[in-house]
């Protein structure tokens, strides 16, 4: 057998081990601290899903819960806390290990994209028609973060004026150690005809999940 042989070998070996693996629960996602302190304060905080409802077709198209949503990337469907003030978002995710640039440490990419998602959702919640649209988006990166692991995003809407709406994020490991921080802008565009209103999705969104508000 050849060196090349050989490595193939230990590769296919290697992936059929990976493929045997338990996949990661949202039940794990609960137990972190994080989960734990928003579900011990149910009058103030709820959960809703991470993923809209959508059709299999448009779920698929969509870059986060159609290309990143897979084994070693987001391997469950993150677990989100919501303020009653619907200005503060809690985030659990676990990140696998496909998604880094350097050996072991989540690409950078990878958090900005993840940032663009999240922070999202204070700016839905307040905007006109529950419609925002990024219009920048800022990361300071402070520590690596090291892949396969869970972590926290917190997010909040910092300042908002009119269409336009301030947000601010961070990210933790599940020690609670800053990684990045982001800050962004979204607009509710003057134009109502290009992105249809959101209010029902929101509804829907709210009621998924049981809660006191």
């Amino acid at each position: 057998m050849t060196d090349a042989e050989m490595h193939k070998l230990l590769e296919d070996q290697v992936d059929a081990i990976d493929a045997k693996l338990p996949r990661m629960t949202d039940a794990e996602l609960l137990q972190s601290t994080a989960a734990r302190e928003c579900l011990d304060n149910p009058d103030e905080w709820k959960r809703v899903p991470f993923f809209w409802p959508r059709s299999d077709i448009k779920r698929k198209s969509a870059f986060v819960p159609g290309t990143m949503y897979a084994e070693n990337k987001l391997s469950v469907e993150p677990v989100v806390f919501m303020n009653r003030d619907r200005k503060q978002f809690v985030v659990i995710t676990h990140i696998g290990k496909e998604m880094c640039g350097h050996d072991d440490i989540v690409h950078g990419g990878v958090q900005a994209t993840l940032f663009d998602e999240i922070t999202a959702r204070p700016a839905f919640w307040n905007l006109p028609r529950n419609v925002a649209l990024t219009a920048s988006l800022k990361i300071a990166y402070h520590k690596p973060a090291i892949a396969d692991q869970i972590f926290v995003f917190r997010t909040h809407l910092a300042k908002m004026e009119g269409r336009k709406a301030e947000i601010a994020a961070q990210l933790e490991d599940s020690q609670g150690n800053l990684l990045s921080e982001a800050e962004a802008l979204y607009i509710s565009p003057k134009n109502v005809t290009l992105v249809q209103d959101q209010t029902s999705q929101v509804e829907k969104i709210e009621n998924v999940y049981p809660g006191n508000f």
